[in-house]
C-alpha cells in the first residue's frame, strides 16, 4: 500500500473542477475521424459491439449529442480522452468528420478523465477500475488511494475494493483481461482469499465461468466443495437441513451450523437451553480424524 503524503489531508480538486479551469483552452472543434487516434490509456477492456452499431443508428438518426474529448498530439493528430464508443459509432457508419472538445493536457490527467468518461450508461466492471487504478498510484500519477478517490470524486473504500482484483494469480487476471465482468461485488473478497491459498482450484472455476457460465456463488460453492474432498472430509461440502417441530430449522454448510427459529419461539428461553446442553457435550467424542 502506497504511504499517504502531508498533503493527501489538504483539499484536492476532481477531474470535473480541473477541467473546468481549463475552459480557457478548450475549442469545440469538427476533426476528421481519421486524425484521432485510440487513447492508451482507455481503461474498457472489451467493447460491445452490438451497443456500438445501436449508438450508431442513432448518431445516424439525431446526431451526436455528447462531443468527444482528445487532446493534441504530434503530427497534426488527436488522442482520444473520452468518447470511444462515440468514435468508433463514426468509424462504423462511415462519417468522416466529428464535434470533439480540444483540451491540452498532462498524461496524468488523461488517465483520470478516461476513468470519468467512462463512467456513464454502461460503467466500468470493478476489475477494469482496479486495472486503472493500480497503473495511475503506481506511476506516481497520485500519491496515495485517498489522493486517487478526491480526484475521481469517489470515495475510497471503492477505490481500495477495485484495487484488491489486483491481488488475484497473474492467471486468473489474464482471463479477467477478457472477461472482466466474472468477478467483483461481495463476493470478491472470497475469491482474493481462495487465490492466496488454492490458486489452481481458482483458476479452474474463473475458467467455468467463462465457458459454462457459473455464477460467482457457484463457483465459489465449487471451491469449497473441492477443498473439502482434498481435505478427505466429502461430507462437509454437502448442505444439510433438518427441521423441528415447534422450534425451527437446522442447516450445516460445511463447518457453519445455522438455526433459524419459529417466530413464535422465545429467544431468550431456547438460547438458554441451547447452553446447557452444549454444557453436557464432551468434545472428545466429538473430533474427527483430520
Amino acid at each position: 500500500m502506497l504511504a499517504m503524503s502531508k498533503e493527501d489531508d489538504g483539499p484536492a480538486e476532481t477531474a470535473v473542477e480541473l477541467v473546468a479551469k481549463s475552459e480557457s483552452q478548450t475549442t469545440l472543434v469538427e476533426l476528421p475521424v481519421e486524425a484521432i487516434k485510440a487513447s492508451p490509456y482507455q481503461p474498457r477492456l472489451t467493447l460491445n459491439e452490438a451497443a456500438i452499431e445501436e449508438l450508431a443508428n442513432s448518431i445516424q438518426s439525431i446526431g451526436l449529442v455528447k462531443p468527444l474529448i482528445v487532446r493534441p498530439i504530434e503530427s497534426g493528430e488527436y488522442e482520444l480522452i473520452g468518447g470511444e464508443r462515440r468514435w468508433r459509432a463514426h468509424k462504423l457508419v462511415g462519417l468522416k468528420t466529428v464535434m470533439a472538445y480540444v483540451r491540452p493536457m498532462s498524461d496524468a490527467m488523461a488517465k483520470i478523465l478516461a476513468l470519468t468518461d467512462n463512467e456513464g450508461q454502461e460503467p466500468l466492471t470493478e476489475y477494469e477500475r482496479g486495472r486503472s487504478y493500480a497503473h495511475i498510484l503506481s506511476s506516481g500519477d497520485e500519491s496515495s488511494q485517498r489522493a486517487l478517490a478526491r480526484r475521481l470524486g469517489v470515495n475510497v473504500s471503492i477505490v481500495s475494493r477495485c484495487l484488491l482484483l489486483m491481488e488475484l494469480p497473474e492467471e486468473a487476471r489474464k482471463i479477467l483481461d477478457k472477461s472482466p465482468g466474472l468477478i467483483g461485488g461481495l463476493k470478491a473478497k472470497e475469491f482474493i482469499e481462495f487465490g492466496k491459498t488454492h490458486p489452481e482450484l481458482l483458476l479452474e472455476a474463473i475458467t467455468s465461468m467463462r465457458d459454462e457460465g457459473l455464477s460467482q456463488v457457484q463457483a465459489l460453492r465449487w471451491i469449497s466443495k473441492k477443498i473439502s474432498e482434498q481435505q478427505g472430509n466429502p461430507d462437509l461440502s454437502r448442505v444439510v437441513s433438518k427441521s423441528f417441530t415447534g422450534l425451527g430449522t437446522m442447516k450445516i454448510d460445511g463447518r457453519k451450523m445455522e438455526f433459524r427459529c419459529e417466530k413464535n419461539v422465545n429467544m431468550e428461553a431456547f438460547s438458554e437451553q441451547l447452553a446447557a446442553f452444549l454444557e453436557t457435550i464432551k468434545p472428545d467424542n466429538l473430533q474427527t480424524n483430520e
